[in-house]
């Protein structure tokens, strides 16, 4: 594993940090010569402060953990929290707590809405798109009758289909934290995956965390070379602007920092406008994707791991997706590309 960093800080983007125990060597630190001020507001790609957020209250009872971790993210972007009921027959949202076998304190300054439907999904995306929201947190319980293609709950897996914001799903073991501090965000070096991760690093900047990017694929060590050797290349690019590791590097201490530096910028950077005074770090994996990503959300202790889907699962890519998906040790966002 290689790994590299850059702080954040108004002195520069590229101040060099310890890799977490077992991670392998640093790569080396990322540098640039101008340093772009924080801008006071979140770039005009995403408007994630400009929405609200939204969580589905659904089932006899209330979802408490997708509720808290609502709160978190609408309190990072300065949103209202809204909470959507979708149920058969109507009622007032004053009887909501009620409703769902719940203290009214645990829906404290939530706007509660009453959806009278059968079709739980096709109004939560009505409701996001009507209330402009920037993200929609919903809950994957195990007394639910899971989804056998995305293997999560199947109102989790009907709000991944039909959403057109970012959603998050948390799972009955996830604890969501008072406070999001890791943020793993992996990328496969295409400039189309990198243009829908907007919203995770405005996100990012409005809680004060810290990304953790890495680039994994199908790579493996080379044969007959030490232990942490850099991996081979991933698979071809599978469209224009693309970049893998470099297959030979002869000089690791220069060639490994400047690939780090030429992927950071043009794929967290320019493409995915993550602002520059988010404090980030670049790890380099190899062996199975889907493996190397649920390790490192692990060894981390990753607070969030966001995922960029095609909307597909009979690919290499959805297969992964769904891997993670189903076993990410934390609440999983999802953005669509």
């Amino acid at each position: 594993m290689r790994s590299a960093a850059r702080d954040g800080s108004p002195g520069g983007r590229g101040a060099p940090s310890e890799p977490a125990p077992g991670l392998g060597p640093r790569v080396g630190a990322s540098e640039v010569s101008e340093v772009s001020e924080p801008s006071a507001e979140p770039s005009p790609e995403s408007g994630v402060r400009s929405r609200s957020v939204l969580v589905a209250l659904h089932g006899r009872r209330a979802h408490l953990g997708a509720v808290e971790l609502g709160r978190v993210i609408a309190g990072a972007i300065r949103a209202p929290l809204h909470g959507l009921l979708v149920c058969s027959e109507p009622i007032e949202p004053g009887d909501v707590p009620a409703h769902l076998g719940v203290a009214p304190e645990a829906l404290h300054g939530v706007v509660l809405r009453v959806a009278a439907s059968e079709d739980l999904p096709g109004a939560l995306a009505s409701a996001a798109e009507g209330h402009e929201a920037a993200f929609v947190v919903v809950a994957s319980e195990p007394e639910e009758r899971a989804d056998e293609r995305l293997g999560v709950g199947r109102i989790a897996a009907r709000a991944l289909e039909v959403a057109t914001c970012g959603v998050v799903v948390i799972g009955p073991a996830h604890r969501p934290p008072p406070r999001l501090r890791r943020i793993l965000l992996p990328l496969d070096g295409t400039p189309s995956t990198a243009a829908a991760i907007t919203p995770a690093g405005e996100l990012a900047r409005e809680l004060g965390a810290e990304l953790d990017i890495v680039m994994v694929g199908c790579a493996s060590p080379r044969a007959g070379t030490e232990e942490d050797a850099p991996p081979v290349s991933t698979p071809a690019p599978s469209e224009p602007g693309a970049m893998v590791a470099p297959l030979y590097v002869d000089q690791p201490q220069h060639e490994w920092p400047a690939f780090t530096e030429e992927f950071l910028a043009r794929f967290l950077s320019a493409i995915g406008h993550c602002p520059h005074d988010v404090a980030t770090r670049f790890f380099l994996g190899k062996g199975a994707p889907a493996a190397e990503i649920l390790r490192l959300a692990g060894e981390l202790a990753s607070d969030l791991v966001v995922l960029v889907w095609h909307g597909q699962l009979v690919d290499h890519h959805g297969g992964i997706f769904r891997d993670v998906l189903c076993g990410a040790p934390c609440p999983v966002m999802v953005l669509r590309r």
